[in-house]
């Protein structure tokens, strides 16, 4: 049985210094990897990239269909519009190139670069492996697939966009607040994508409404809180880390903390629901939607 993670105890152009490649699992780092390889290249005004990634996450979503891989492309559609409300609003980031543009979008790229390189049978990391298979073949609900890729995406990915773009500004400073300001953005998408979720793949996921289960957005705020903690912790080692052996060290503890996590979120298992998500989605959703069975 695999170790806990941490947190259930406790509850584009740049060079990535000292990460994996995406094909890497816990492969050992090189002193230079490559930028994600993704479609999204920020240019132009920061509203336009986001209103790119928006696009480019609801083109997947919309093709996917009732495929149980489509719930966390529709939540991140709605992380997107609450990112695009805040730039178009101004809201008070002190670097919103880096926040709304570079970092928004190098982050979608490793997404998609995961996704992509899933549909081709190309290996990915052990955290996206879980949740792709899970969503391919386990009797799990929406919102166990929604936080199997967030935490894949999240506690995985994110250390090594942070650790590629800079912790501190140009002109000196931590890049933290800002960071820690985007919680906001997702307590504000928290609501509707629940609810986008539940309506489109899985009653079940109505559950988790804030709207009358308040305790129920303030425990995932939490988890996202904690988790996103982690992921900076974890970018600072890497950027931190005097020798290859030391990043290396880090790039393990990275990978085996999202895979741990993986194991947790997919665990628990209810037999045959898959046929129950899938006649609930095929009659609830009312265009015209992609074959269910994954490709």
């Amino acid at each position: 049985m695999g170790r806990r993670p941490r947190g259930v105890r406790t509850w584009s152009a740049v060079a990535m210094a000292a990460v994996v490649t995406l094909s890497g699992g816990t492969a050992s780092a090189a002193a230079s990897a490559p930028v994600p390889a993704g479609p999204l290249a920020c240019q132009g005004p920061v509203i336009r990239c986001v209103q790119d990634a928006r696009r480019t996450l609801e083109g997947i979503r919309d093709r996917l269909g009732c495929d149980h891989r489509a719930p966390f492309p529709a939540i991140y559609v709605h992380l997107e519009r609450s990112l695009e409300t805040a730039v178009a609003h101004g809201d008070p980031f002190d670097e919103p190139s880096w926040l709304a543009g570079s970092l928004n979008t190098g982050f979608v790229n490793l997404y998609l670069d995961a996704y992509e390189a899933d549909r081709a049978g190309r290996p990915v990391p052990a955290a996206w492996h879980a949740a792709f298979a899970a969503a391919r073949t386990a009797d799990v609900n929406a919102g166990q697939d929604v936080l199997l890729g967030a935490n894949a995406h999240i506690q995985r990915d994110m250390p090594y966009v942070l650790a590629a773009l800079g912790l501190t500004r140009p002109q000196g400073g931590t890049r933290k607040p800002d960071y820690d300001r985007f919680q906001a953005v997702l307590d504000r998408a928290y609501g509707p994508a629940v609810r986008d979720v539940a309506d489109r793949y899985d009653l079940i996921v109505a559950l988790a409404d804030d709207r009358w289960n308040p305790i129920a957005g303030l425990t995932a705020g939490q988890l996202f809180r904690s988790w996103r903690a982690r992921a900076w912790e974890h970018a600072r080692q890497l950027v931190d880390a005097p020798d290859q052996a030391a990043r290396d060290r880090v790039v393990r503890r990275i990978e085996t903390n999202a895979a741990d996590w993986a194991r947790l979120l997919s665990a628990v298992r209810v037999p045959g629901y898959r046929t129950i998500r899938d006649d609930y989605c095929r009659t609830h959703t009312t265009r015209e939607l992609a074959p269910t069975r994954p490709r």
